[in-house]
């Protein structure tokens, strides 16, 4: 994954389920956290922010519009270091998307944004959310490009919201029925 400079990405932050919302300009990042409440006026009100120009399969199913574009899903390892010992543990999943005509690393923020402001603000698809991996509490989501595609780091705040991001993230790849790619 490649990093830009602070100076080259624009940060857009805004209160979402609960918490922050962010998106940034060329390597996307959203997320939330249970540090703040809001009102379901400002819940609605950010969505409508979020999801101004986001078609409706968009809006209703985020990241599993792209069902059929999704080349793989892996484990999200983290290093954290304690003294002289470096450990490494799972902390969500890494999803990887395919290229489609259209589609950028800001949309693909754009539409994860959108769609967690959605449920934040109860206006979601019902239909989805056990099996979106987005909608866990407390994740956050990073858009990063890559040679074939873009590459979403899905990371949770612990071992269990990180383990049941990666059983949804996986579900993206097997079984149930695939979702026709939207065109935008």
């Amino acid at each position: 994954m490649r990093q830009l400079p602070m100076d080259r990405t624009r940060w857009i932050t805004t209160l979402c389920a609960g918490g922050m919302l962010m998106w940034a300009g060329s390597g996307c990042a959203t997320g939330m956290s249970g540090s703040a409440s809001m009102t379901p006026a400002q819940a609605a009100q950010v969505a409508d922010e979020q999801c101004a120009g986001v078609p409706e399969k968009e809006r209703e199913l985020g990241l599993l519009a792209y069902r059929d574009g999704v080349a793989g899903v892996r484990t999200l390892s983290v290093a954290e270091q304690v003294g002289k010992v470096k450990f490494a543990h799972a902390r969500g999943a890494v999803i990887e998307v395919r290229a489609q005509p259209g589609m950028s690393g800001p949309w693909l923020g754009r539409v994860a944004a959108c769609h967690m402001a959605l449920a934040t603000a109860g206006r979601g698809g019902t239909g989805a959310g056990n099996a979106d991996p987005l909608l866990v509490s407390g994740v956050s989501v990073r858009v990063d490009e890559t040679a074939t595609g873009y590459v979403l780091s899905v990371r949770a705040p612990d071992d269990g919201a990180a383990n049941e991001v990666m059983r949804r993230a996986q579900a993206l790849t097997t079984g149930g029925t695939t979702t026709a790619m939207a065109a935008h």
